[in-house]
């Protein structure tokens, strides 16, 4: 599963992952503003792209995702994301998708036994259509988010999304809400909400510093279907801590690292041993936290 950020968005192009993850999205400039500056506002808004194209790939020492490890070793993950801008106070509207790739189990067939197969250590595949506005500092998005893994059988989770980001120049924080409505084509009702806080500093005119926290709060029925029925309350999956740099290279080229600790804050979680699941071994592990980090390129134009 992803990243609660999304490890690429065009308009966060050096931002590292699921951000995942809730989604970077384009400032709409809806300030009022003084009257010198109205023509180069004008100006500006004009000269704005209608298509914005992105690309993004992560290497990282695990996959982690809302608070749960996917595996615990080195993955590279693939983001392509397009997005048009609509016409000014209609905010835009994107494409995503996203690929995650098992390093160490490239050459070799999962132990699932319902017809995975190698395809390179691919265990992952997401498509994400996304419509984002604002409304004054908040930043709205809703989307419709299709998990796939053809590793497994091509299992799938179906999602429609919604979140809120309140933008401001202090710390900003955001949610999104997560209903889950078909697993493995058959009807579900399961919910879970990611909520997160960040600061960002601008270190120099080419490089800044991203500090978040995450969190991950699963409903019952979430828990009960992760946990294969031993949780069966409303939990908490863990806390997630990070920083990050990004060094924009030229308009368009960045390259970024991260480090991150997630730790499950839950003790049922913590001993849990169905929480982490790994989607190319299928095998089950329990963990009471997690340090990881990793690498990225972004290219945007």
């Amino acid at each position: 599963m992803k990243k609660l950020m999304i490890t690429l968005g065009a308009v966060a192009a050096a931002a590292v992952t699921f951000t995942a993850q809730a989604e970077d999205t384009p400032a709409q400039n809806e300030a009022a503003k003084p009257e010198a500056a109205e023509a180069e506002t004008t100006e500006a808004e004009e000269d704005s792209p209608l298509f914005e194209v992105a690309l993004q790939l992560d290497v990282k020492s695990s996959y982690v995702s809302h608070n749960r490890i996917f595996s615990d070793k080195p993955v590279a993950q693939y983001d392509l994301w397009l997005q048009l801008n609509l016409p000014e106070n209609f905010g835009w509207i994107a494409a995503d998708i996203w690929a995650n790739q098992e390093l160490h189990k490239r050459n070799s067939s999962p132990s699932t036994g319902n017809g995975g197969k190698r395809l390179g250590g691919f265990g992952e595949f997401d498509y994400e259509i996304i419509y984002g506005n604002s409304i004054g500092p908040v930043n709205l998005t809703a989307s419709h988010l299709w998990y796939t893994y053809p590793r497994c059988g091509w299992g799938s989770q179906k999602f429609w999304t919604v979140g809120a980001e309140y933008d401001n120049e202090f710390v900003v924080p955001s949610i999104k809400f997560f209903w889950e409505y078909c697993h493995d084509n058959k009807p579900d009702e399961a919910f879970m909400i990611d909520f997160a806080l960040s600061r960002s500093f601008e270190l120099t005119e080419q490089l800044s510093l991203k500090l978040t926290s995450k969190t991950t709060l699963y409903t019952s029925e979430y828990a009960k279907y992760i946990s294969g029925g031993e949780l069966t309350d409303t939990v908490f999956g863990g806390w997630d801590n990070g920083i990050s740099l990004s060094y924009a290279i030229t308009d368009n080229l960045s390259i970024g690292a991260n480090l991150n600790y997630l730790y499950k804050i839950d003790h049922r979680v913590r001993h849990c041993p169905g929480w982490d699941s790994y989607s190319v071994d299928n095998t089950h592990k329990s963990y009471n936290g997690i340090l990881y980090g990793g690498v990225s390129v972004s290219l945007a134009f």
